[in-house]
């Protein structure tokens, strides 16, 4: 796949999704993943959309400006930066400073049998604890065997769980959500529902303020109005605002894929969203009033 590839594909779904949908492998079943991995071993890896840290550590890249109401798509200038760090701070800080400064929990969604882990431990300065998760048992028990070492000192795990449900997990455990390609994924199969289902998820098990960072090859025009809205269709920007768990959207293009970037809303971002409604509704109320 390439960005140009998804793009003509994006495009086409949306002038016949009203009428019949394209063809694509069954993503959203844990049974697929399951039989997909029966012949790696541990040593086996497979990179989704051929991403590794060394790679964009080493890659410039702009923001693409998202606004819900315009849909805006690809910014006419770049700005340079210098490393992935940026996108990946979890904290405020750069991705060295974060494995430097302290400890912090790691989420790897849908993990695989991705390097993307071990490099982030190895390369990159986390300290961890990095959570590798996936729904293939068959992938887990591979990893567990190839990351042994550093499972027994305690920079990384692996759970085998569901996605959609994450019951491993308490709320608010995991300070950052990392995925590579299983929202891409499920998106290409256009299940919705299972991709609200992820991304509520997430939101459950992040701390408030924490950061879920995904890639992608479609574009935010795309992809965003999906990830961003309930399965209940909303009319109104306001109805859609209090639907969104997430804040500071950011996203980032690299010379292969997209990079997402996105912070869970903290209790008092919605009291000032319950607030900003409530003087919206009034107002309204007022107009009316007047008009009388």
């Amino acid at each position: 796949m390439s960005l140009r590839g998804r793009y003509v594909i994006d495009r086409i779904k949306s002038v016949v999704s009203k009428h019949f949908r394209l063809p694509c492998p069954p993503y959203g079943d844990p049974a697929y993943w399951d039989k997909a991995y029966t012949s790696f071993g541990p040593h086996d890896s497979y990179e989704w959309g051929d991403v590794s840290l060394s790679d964009i550590k080493e890659y410039e890249y702009h923001p693409i400006e998202w606004d819900a109401q315009k849909s805006s798509s690809y910014p006419s200038k770049q700005s340079k930066q210098s490393t992935l760090a940026a996108s990946l701070n979890v904290a405020s800080h750069d991705l060295n400073s974060i494995g430097n400064q302290r400890q912090q929990s790691i989420l790897m969604l849908g993990c695989g049998n991705s390097k993307l882990g071990e490099e982030m431990v190895k390369e990159g300065g986390f300290k961890g604890p990095v959570i590798q998760v996936d729904v293939s048992n068959n992938v887990v028990e591979n990893m567990r065997q190839r990351c042994s070492d550093l499972v027994s000192e305690g920079s990384m795990n692996f759970v085998q769980d569901d996605a959609t449900e994450l019951s491993a997990f308490r709320d608010g455990m995991v300070d950052a959500c990392l995925d590579k390609g299983l929202l891409d994924a499920i998106f290409c199969a256009e299940d919705f529902h299972q991709l609200h289902q992820i991304q509520n998820t997430i939101s459950r098990v992040l701390r408030p303020g924490g950061w879920f960072v995904f890639f992608s090859f479609s574009r935010p025009e795309f992809l965003l109005p999906k990830l961003m809205m309930s399965d209940e269709p909303s009319s109104t920007s306001v109805r859609m605002q209090k639907q969104m768990p997430w804040k500071n959207v950011e996203v980032r293009q690299l010379p292969k894929i997209l990079l997402y970037k996105m912070q869970k809303i903290e209790d008092s971002d919605r009291v000032d969203a319950y607030a900003k409604r409530r003087q919206l509704v009034r107002s309204k109320q007022n107009t009316k009033s007047r008009r009388r």
